[in-house]
């Protein structure tokens, strides 16, 4: 009686296993040899040999794994919510990487439009210069320094956009 018993704890295994490696097939097939061994796999049979059709339960499939229980009740579905917690978090990450170039952007655009629009002298940034020939206006150092200071926040800009998409195409998942 305990080769019966060893048999057929030896058949749960070979079950299990099958089970667990198929990854395409809807139907296991239990085959008898003439010696009573059992076998199963996912093969149909051929003509003329007699197996017995085993059905998995859909409910039991998650896309081409079927799920096993574990001793923790967690099993297969345990690495599943790890798989969609990591790509949960590589899109979170993209995102954060895109709200960074986009942000950027926006910065190179106000500094831009903040050069364009500063071009005209405020202020106390001319001075007039009485001559012969005629009167000439002469922008002051101030004026100079402030343009400066405006170009420099659009390079820093373009410099900050350039960093930030390199982030985003090298960290990008």
């Amino acid at each position: 009686m305990p080769k019966l018993t060893n048999l057929i704890w030896c058949g749960v295994l070979v079950l299990g296993s099958f089970v667990a490696s198929m990854a395409g097939g809807e139907t296991l097939y239990r085959y008898t040899d003439k010696d009573g061994k059992v076998t199963y796999s996912d093969k149909a049979p051929k003509n003329g040999e007699k197996a017995e059709a085993v059905q998995l339960e859909k409910g039991n499939r998650i896309g081409n794994t079927v799920k096993l229980d574990t001793k923790d009740s967690k099993g297969v579905q345990q690495q599943f919510s790890d798989i969609k917690a990591r790509g949960d978090a590589r899109v979170a990450s993209r995102d954060k990487l895109q709200r960074e170039v986009d942000e950027a952007v926006e910065r190179l655009e106000r500094a831009k439009k903040a050069l364009e629009t500063g071009r005209d002298p405020k202020s106390g940034e001319e001075r007039i210069v009485v001559r012969k020939g005629g009167n000439a206006v002469i922008r002051t150092e101030e004026y100079y320094a402030r343009i400066a200071t405006l170009e420099l926040a659009v390079k820093k800009a373009e410099e900050a956009v350039s960093s930030a998409k390199e982030r985003y195409n090298r960290n990008s998942p």
